[in-house]
């Protein structure tokens, strides 16, 4: 008789088992669930970290490399000027020259640098003469004997000058120029003789006196006015220049013995 209730007893408890057991499976898997949901909203929140960092890093890399852009347009500038600067550097290096003053006009001068002193012929130097801009020069005035200090520097033609300057887009810019004021005159010579041959445009006389002593020389007097009264064997002194081996006959006259 105590077989049954026994029997009972242990159905229930196996039955009361096997519902915890299904509880305690069914609470053990909403934990999981919300285990995952948790992890997963945790991967979320990583990934859009991940994200942002991804977009700031991205910023940062073109803020870099928009500065380096700018760093390098500006070393591309500066090396630009500096080539500029070290062009214009080149080409305002300054030399120093000496010539004579051919013409003026203005602030502009034509110089012959070839032949600075005094003219051998009237045109000498004008097929040759150098441009000179001397705008902004320094004027100075070279001490000789006699010198004045109140002079003042006046650039003139028949002026020997010394000039500093630098070339500037094909043009000759003076920085100073420097002279003693005194003008060269043109380079003459005299001699004295007696008329041998006479024609309308020269002469030639043997010369004893002055200038090629001893010499037979033959004079062009295109240029100059004949005595009247000058005829073959009459003495004579001639003053002339000389240009192209010719002798040019500046003034004639007759000596009265």
């Amino acid at each position: 008789m105590m077989k049954k209730p026994l029997f009972v007893a242990v159905n229930f408890f196996m039955i009361t088992c096997l519902l915890g057991g299904c509880t305690l499976t069914k609470t053990e898997e909403k934990k999981d669930k919300e285990t995952s949901e948790i992890i997963q909203s945790d991967k979320d929140v990583v990934e859009e970290e991940k994200t942002g960092e991804e977009v700031l890093q991205g910023d940062y890399v073109k803020n870099e490399i928009g500065e380096g852009s700018s760093n390098n347009v500006e070393q591309e500038i500066g090396t630009q000027n500096q080539m500029e600067e070290n062009a214009d550097n080149t080409i305002k290096q300054e030399k120093v020259v000496e010539g004579y003053v051919l013409e003026t006009e203005g602030n502009i001068i034509i110089v012959d640098l070839e032949n600075s002193g005094g003219r051998n012929y009237p045109e000498e130097g004008l097929d040759r003469g150098v441009e000179f801009d001397i705008t902004n020069a320094e004027k100075e005035v070279i001490p000789t004997s006699g010198y004045l200090e109140d002079r003042e520097c006046r650039i003139r033609t028949g002026l020997t000058v010394s000039i500093t300057y630098y070339e500037e887009k094909g043009r000759n810019i003076v920085t100073k120029i420097s002279t003693d004021n005194d003008e060269k005159e043109m380079i003459v010579y005299v001699s004295s003789g007696q008329i041998q041959e006479l024609t309308d445009e020269t002469i030639k006389i043997h010369v004893d006196e002055g200038d090629n002593n001893g010499e037979s020389i033959v004079f062009n007097v295109s240029k100059a006015s004949m005595p009247q009264e000058a005829s073959v064997n009459s003495l004579i002194t001639v003053t002339y220049y000389m240009k192209e081996n010719t002798y040019y006959a500046l003034s004639v006259s007759c000596i009265v013995p």
